[in-house]
């Protein structure tokens, strides 16, 4: 399922601008960026289309981490892994001169013989120019001067990436689905998007909150082009303690919206929390169709009924859950991480379902029988229904009072057309226009 796109990775030390440049090329503000050192953990990556030509940018962490704990390595490790895979490596450094570290990152880039840029960022004006002959020492010959946050000299730096990538592919498609994976901390879903991608592609930790930004990654699975994020975990809004986990959270829900199906992981060793409801919340809210994964499932001691008894303490939990697709999968393993692809691709095709009025209205018909309506039933009248919209599916219906149609009078409605229409997964959106005060 690995993607084949060109890879140009931004590499350099903490700090001297790498989230500030990927962000200004990309021309979106994707990488978080902040003073703060250290910041970035994952590799961050989004496809550009320059002239006829397509490349997958990278914004990596600082390489300059000190080695002495076990995050540090497990970043380090992944970033080094990528960086291997790349097609063309921007080294980044800072006016006026090259740091001593950034010499020992030119020797550790050459040895990998991938064509590499010597990019000086923090060049604001023609006055600084006279320093870039200090940074010919590293022993790289293309040597640009850039300001990323005044997008100083970016077309050439463009221009110079294009020319050194492997002749290839010249322009890919956009993804056809697009998935968010979201969870608690430790849920899991780093985990997910690596075996989705089939390597190492987010740093996986035991320590919480190791994912920060929205890490995505782009695959092509039975026929169709896939794009999977990894968000940072979800807590209670009450334990984010500072601006880094405030934008993690925003970035996270931002990714719920953009896509078109989110995949919520559960820990099955934990099983659901207060959390993981606030969670499910997010997404409703953004109407995206839910998958609830169970993961870890190979961890627990199971009979013929283990996973059943779950399911039904989960919907007694959350009787939402009832709503959705529940599957039990191990990331770690890669235990039914297909069947959750398929399931994806399957939740999107009938999320774009068009019901053709007659239809839609045979159904609602049917559904305000006398008796079908909890309470209100005979006071209540649809007098017509039509789809205005898909993805999600959005409905209008006119009634001759609005008043009357509360919210478990939609809930009704909603989950009654879930069922007969094959939409289980899927928000249904139920618009009411009341008979309008004056009309006979």
């Amino acid at each position: 399922m690995a993607d084949k796109t060109a890879i140009v990775t931004i590499v350099g030390r903490q700090n001297v601008g790498k989230s500030t440049l990927f962000n200004s090329l990309i021309k979106k503000k994707k990488a978080i960026v902040d003073p703060f050192p250290g910041l970035t953990r994952d590799i961050i990556a989004y496809t550009i289309n320059y002239g006829s030509r397509t490349f997958k940018l990278s914004d990596t962490p600082g390489l300059d981490l000190p080695d002495s704990s076990e995050l540090s390595k497990s970043i380090l490790d992944n970033a080094r892994e990528y960086l291997k895979r790349s097609s063309v490596i921007i080294l980044l450094m800072e006016n006026p001169a090259p740091a001593p570290y950034d010499m020992d990152l030119a020797d550790f880039i050459r040895k990998l013989s991938i064509p590499t840029l010597a990019v000086i960022n923090k060049i604001d004006d023609n006055s600084k120019m006279e320093n870039i002959i200090n940074f010919y020492e590293t022993g790289f010959n293309d040597i640009i001067p850039v300001s990323a946050l005044n997008r100083f000299n970016l077309d050439l730096l463009l221009d110079k990436i294009t020319e050194l990538l492997p002749e290839g592919k010249t322009r890919i498609n956009e993804p056809q689905l697009n998935i968010s994976i979201v969870g608690r901390p430790n849920s899991g879903k780093s985990t997910l998007l690596n075996s989705f991608a089939g390597y190492n592609r987010s740093v996986v930790s035991d320590i919480p909150g190791t994912t920060r930004d929205a890490v995505d990654e782009e695959f092509n699975f039975q026929g169709k082009r896939i794009r999977v994020i990894d968000t940072a975990g979800i807590r209670k809004k009450s334990k984010i303690k500072d601006d880094i986990e405030y934008y993690s959270l925003n970035r996270t829900i931002k990714a719920i919206k953009l896509s078109d199906v989110a995949i919520h992981l559960i820990d099955a060793e934990i099983g659901l929390s207060d959390t993981d409801k606030k969670i499910s919340h997010e997404i409703i809210k953004a109407k995206k169709p839910i998958i609830i994964a169970i993961n870890k499932w190979d961890s627990l001691n199971k009979n013929s009924r283990t996973f059943d008894e779950f399911k039904d303490r989960l919907i007694f939990n959350f009787y939402k859950a009832e709503d959705f697709p529940i599957i039990s999968i191990s990331a770690k393993n890669k235990i039914r991480i297909h069947k959750l692809l398929k399931s994806a691709l399957d939740l999107k095709e009938r999320a774009n379902k068009k019901i053709s009025t007659p239809e839609l209205n045979r159904i609602v018909s049917e559904l305000q029988r006398p008796g079908n309506i909890p309470q209100l039933g005979s006071k209540l009248k649809v007098y017509y229904a039509i789809q205005i919209n898909t993805i999600p599916p959005q409905f209008k219906f006119f009634v001759n009072d609005a008043e009357l149609f509360r919210k478990d009078i939609i809930r009704y409605f909603a989950k009654n057309l879930q069922a007969k229409l094959d939409l289980k997964g899927i928000p249904i959106v139920i618009h009411i226009e009341g008979k309008k005060k004056g009309r006979k």
